[in-house]
């Protein structure tokens, strides 16, 4: 007797068990419940978050270099006008 595998693995994460039908103040006590879940929401939310920062950071940048060249203007060059007619 040979064992097959017959189609790919399953496996179940549970995110909470409850002791009745449903969980709140009409079920019962929540038995278990996973302390390494992280929602799909909070996922975005943080992406949303990481984003934000990115889009400040490039604005910051771009006033800072803004008063970077106020305070250095360029020098005037002599050779600028030099091939003009």
């Amino acid at each position: 007797m040979t064992l097959v595998e017959v189609g790919p693995r399953f496996c179940l994460n549970p995110i909470k068990i409850f002791g009745g039908s449903f969980g709140g103040s009409f079920g019962g006590p929540t038995l278990y419940e996973n302390p390494f879940y992280v929602s799909p929401n909070q996922i975005r939310s943080l992406e949303k978050k990481q984003k934000a920062g990115k889009y400040a950071k490039k604005v910051k940048a771009k006033t800072r270099r803004k008063m970077h060249q106020l305070s250095n203007p360029l020098e005037v060059d002599e050779f600028a006008d030099m091939w003009k007619e």
